[in-house]
């Protein structure tokens, strides 16, 4: 099986955070074999997919509700592209993000939707839903997005949203929608343009100590104009087919709440790695003072992002 990462936190930044500190394995048969952490790092103690399987529960605050407000975005830009007749893939779908976007977008269920994700924790999560809403036309299951099992010409929309910088190989990803959409089939593809909790987590790291390492995002390519337009051609899909926008959303209230908790919580021990006490317990009021800045320029902390949209020709 092909090595990725789906855990779909923020689209890579969590495993960017393991990588700080070195221990992330991208092979997933290391990740679930030997990626743990223990709790004198300040991270979580057990595996990557217990810890992961315990955030898809509280996953919309951890990841204040900003990739459901992205694809609630693109629903409405794509209208009416999505209606009650599709047949969707929802890819690296996560604790079913886009899925319930999408039943809250049409009003019901679609003809159907099959939600994947290689984190069976997150699959989980989304089964659940599915028995507490009564849903009959949405299917989980865990899956590889490197080798989709359904059939060719199987869908009329493909949604990958906010996940694609965390493939391995993203190309044979993308290669994949591209088989499994019908003729004139839609693809759309999102990924951050600007993930403004790394920028936060680097005000606060420099704030503290300004010759502080800084963590680095990973895939930063993905957040360049073209970059994923390029790759969705190189997939196979037709360059006049091709339309790119970005949108922005503002994340406020309970939900930024949730986002300062997981700036302030162990998964972001890389961040503060080799410091004293009294530099730690300064930490607290440095993110507090990176967020009242950028609430004060944005009226919220914005996050921007990169929407692909394609047909398969």
């Amino acid at each position: 099986m092909f090595a990725i990462c789906q855990y779909r936190c923020f689209g890579c930044f969590l495993c960017d955070l393991a990588l700080a500190r070195g221990e992330y394995q991208l092979h997933v048969t290391l990740v679930y074999m030997t990626s743990t952490t223990n709790s004198a790092q300040g991270g979580p103690s057990e595996s990557f997919p217990e810890y992961f399987k315990k955030l898809s529960a509280d996953y919309a605050r951890q990841t204040g509700n900003s990739t459901r407000k992205v694809i609630e975005r693109i629903l409405q830009e794509l209208q009416p592209s999505v209606t009650p007749s599709s047949i969707i893939h929802d890819n690296a779908c996560g604790p079913g993000t886009a899925t319930t976007a999408i039943i809250s977008h049409i009003g019901h269920e679609p003809s159907l939707i099959e939600a994947t994700d290689f984190s069976p924790g997150m699959v989980d999560t989304l089964l659940n839903e599915i028995s507490t809403k009564n849903w009959k036309n949405v299917r989980a299951s865990v899956m590889d997005s490197h080798e989709l099992t359904f059939p060719d010409n199987t869908f009329t929309v493909s949604i990958t949203n906010v996940s694609i910088s965390t493939f391995q190989d993203p190309l044979r990803c993308l290669r994949e929608v591209h088989r499994t959409l019908r003729l004139n089939g839609l693809a759309v593809v999102s990924t951050w343009k600007r993930f403004a909790v790394s920028d936060l987590i680097h005000t606060a790291q420099q704030a503290v100590r300004p010759d502080a390492q800084l963590v680095k995002v990973p895939r930063a390519e993905f957040m360049e104009d073209g970059y994923l337009q390029n790759l969705m051609a190189e997939a196979g899909f037709p360059s006049g087919s091709i339309q790119v926008w970005d949108i922005s959303t503002v994340i406020q209230g309970q939900d930024s709440v949730g986002l300062r908790e997981f700036m302030l919580g162990g998964f972001t021990a890389s961040a503060r790695a080799g410091w004293t006490d009294e530099e730690h317990a300064r930490w607290e009021g440095a993110i507090d003072s990176a967020i009242a800045e950028e609430q004060t320029k944005n009226s919220g902390i914005k996050m921007e992002a990169w929407v692909v949209t394609a047909k398969k020709q």
